[in-house]
């Protein structure tokens, strides 16, 4: 689906790695220019150099996402620029492992501020322009740790929710606006998320998918314009079973995940 991507652009969050990086060198693949978004330039310049060579634009904006501001000032040097954002990819994520009451309030809110607020506040500021001109969409990375209450991931697992169910409504508004809103949940990705956010162990590699496959299929997904994708069947059918399942049992079943070792 060519025409989808050519000369428009999309912004995306959380760029210099993992999904982000992946998203990041299948849009420039695919032709589309490129406004590259995480806290620090120079881990972007791989990126923005990859993506370069495909023969797109390229604009790199430092932004901390747990800064309550940054999403207003991204969309200011956007303005500045007199760049026009078509797809909007919400992939930028925290969340550090830990019981909820064994871990102190500034370790909780850093990923409301990031995997919520700067999510919704991005996508406000951006999905006006994008219905005017009737292209376009938002693509949210959620996780299928939002289909249960995970012990170890208290706050991780209550954000991806929230992005799971938010992009649900916005789909269904969208209808016949000709803008799209996909989001996808993976199940553990190859990535460095586990190093950054402090995880004492990671999941089996053969629990794991790549990046460039979830992204991949993300990107597939979108162009369909689905309202939402589990892209790794394993957890895809663990996910569906906590539809069956009672909450509390589900969130007894999950809290395997991600514990510390002992």
């Amino acid at each position: 689906m060519p025409d989808l991507w050519r000369d428009t652009t999309a912004l995306v969050t959380g760029a210099s790695r993992g999904i982000g990086e992946a998203f990041s060198d299948l849009l420039a693949a695919r032709g589309a220019n490129l406004v590259l978004v995480a806290r620090h330039v120079e881990t972007l310049e791989p990126v923005s150099l990859r993506a370069r060579q495909n023969g797109v634009r390229v604009t790199v904006i430092p932004a901390d996402l747990a800064d309550p501001g940054a999403p207003a000032g991204v969309v200011r040097e956007l303005e500045r620029q007199g760049i026009v954002v078509d797809h909007l990819v919400n992939n930028a994520g925290v969340g550090p492992s830990g019981r909820f009451h064994e871990m102190a309030a500034e370790q909780h809110l850093p990923t409301i501020d990031v995997n919520v607020r700067a999510v919704t506040d991005l996508s406000a500021r951006l999905l006006p322009g994008m219905v005017a001109r009737r292209r376009g969409g938002l693509l949210n990375v959620a996780s299928t740790s939002a289909w249960q209450g995970l012990m170890w991931l208290p706050v991780y697992s209550a954000s991806k929710a929230y992005v799971i169910t938010w992009s649900e409504a916005v789909w269904t508004g969208l209808r016949g606006t000709g803008v799209r809103c996909c989001c996808v949940s993976p199940g553990p990705v190859d990535t460095p998320y586990f190093e950054a956010n402090r995880f004492n162990v990671r999941p089996p590699r053969w629990a794991m998918q790549s990046a460039t496959t979830v992204a991949g299929r993300a990107l597939r997904a979108y162009e369909r314009d689905d309202c939402h994708v589990l892209p790794f069947l394993p957890f895809r059918l663990l996910a569906w079973s906590t539809r069956l399942a009672p909450r509390a049992l589900a969130a007894r079943l999950g809290a395997w995940y991600a514990a510390p070792k002992r």
